[in-house]
């Protein structure tokens, strides 16, 4: 063995600390994924079913709504385990809402109460535009697709109705 290679690792010890700034970005980070985890599953299921409604993309859709749900089930699990092998401590819901804000600047209830006014929107043009599309005499085609963003729209509604009145209760 080389004698430089010898010195070069009798120099640098295996047994390295870790930093201090690593450990500040590594409790950020999993406080993000905790309140991803408590709050954010429902912001992936509202734009699942909002790339339903529109039907564009019905992987994309279906994919974030099982995403969403494995997150509501599996993530404040897995955010804790990580957290304690890390080192971190106990990830409280205060330390995840006040991480969220610092770096979105918006809380996760306000987010999910603009989802669910876009979610409105675009139910509100799916009814619209699938009842153009249905009336339009001219092709079998338009009538099949403007009856499937009309059925599609009407299965979101009750959803966004729902997620409307669910904070009063």
């Amino acid at each position: 063995m080389d004698p430089s290679a010898t010195m070069a690792l009798l120099q640098n010890p295996f047994d390295v600390t870790p930093i201090p700034e690593w450990l500040e970005a590594m409790e950020v980070i999993l406080n993000l994924v905790y309140a991803f985890a408590i709050n954010g599953y429902l912001i992936l299921i509202l734009i699942g079913f909002m790339v339903y409604a529109t039907g564009l993309y019905d992987g994309l859709s279906k994919t974030l709504v099982i995403l969403g749900i494995a997150l509501y089930i599996a993530g404040p699990t897995i955010a804790t385990s990580f957290a304690s092998a890390a080192g971190i401590g106990v990830l409280t819901f205060e330390s995840a809402t006040a991480t969220w804000y610092g770096l979105f600047g918006i809380y996760q209830a306000e987010l999910v109460a603009v989802l669910l006014i876009l979610g409105d929107f675009v139910a509100a043009t799916c009814i619209v535009v699938g009842a153009i599309l249905y009336f339009t005499p001219t092709s079998g085609d338009l009538r099949s697709r403007g009856h499937s963003l009309i059925v599609r729209a009407l299965i979101f509604a009750p959803i966004l109705a729902f997620l409307h009145i669910a904070p009063w209760f």
